[in-house]
């Protein structure tokens, strides 16, 4: 984890890449927190923003997201060459699968699977599901993947009308991973322990810190409690207490 000031190459309403020269390596589905101020000051929006690293071509990274609120307003309305403060990498990221995978993706989710689907050495099966096509976060760039892929909309805008549980079918042996609504996560756990799949997700958590000091991100799983920032946000489905994360 390191604290850097970087430069913002481009930024818009799907997301920004930022130069951030010194920012340490990081693994899929690790994170990083955007600070609007580059003194990493407490200001106006008052906390950082946690966001996936989408992917990373030397020292730009690149960041994908959806406007809901000042923050991420804020982030999509930057200039080029505007300072950016980060904070990462963050979390524990995504082990790649050895064997089979299917990654499962919905809504911001998606963006914490690319590298995952790019990366997996074994085959991949990608299913990622949105509201409509434009809510299906980097769709031309996982078609460019040699991965099967599938997708859901609810609108059918874009591959088959229905919820991208509907196309999750996990084989025994076969990994599943999967991020995206706690409604999708807790699907994909059940059908993976219906079929003898192991089953990893990464939790999506508002938090302040990003490193275990605001404990606004804690979630109990059986028999204790973790941090999704530090001990997450990607944990074995079978940890943890769905019950109580509903």
């Amino acid at each position: 984890m390191r604290r850097v000031v970087g430069e913002v190459v481009d930024a818009g309403p799907g997301g920004l890449c930022v130069r951030a020269p010194g920012l340490p390596a990081h693994r899929p589905g690790q994170f990083a927190m955007l600070q609007l101020t580059p003194g990493f000051a407490r200001t106006d929006p008052l906390l950082p923003r946690p966001m996936a690293i989408y992917r990373r071509e030397a020292d730009v990274l690149e960041f994908r997201f959806k406007v809901v609120g000042r923050g991420t307003r804020a982030l999509a309305e930057l200039r080029p060459g505007q300072p950016l403060a980060l904070v990462g990498p963050l979390g524990n990221g995504f082990e790649l699968p050895r064997g089979p995978a299917l990654l499962v993706g919905g809504g911001t989710g998606i963006a914490s699977l690319l590298e995952v689907a790019r990366d997996a050495p074994g085959p991949v099966t990608v299913a990622l599901g949105g509201r409509s096509r434009d809510d299906v976060l980097g769709l031309a760039d996982f078609e460019a993947l040699d991965v099967e892929l599938r997708v859901a909309t609810d609108d059918g805008s874009a591959g088959r009308r229905g919820l991208v549980t509907d196309l999750v079918d996990p084989g025994a042996g076969q990994e599943l991973l999967a991020c995206g609504p706690h409604g999708m996560l807790a699907r994909c756990a059940q059908l993976a322990r219906e079929a003898g799949a192991r089953c990893r997700v990464s939790l999506e958590s508002p938090m302040a810190c990003g490193f275990g000091i605001c404990l606004g991100c804690v979630v109990r799983v059986r028999g204790g409690l973790r941090y999704v920032c530090t001990e997450g946000p990607v944990f074995d489905a079978e940890l943890l207490d769905w019950e109580a994360l509903a």
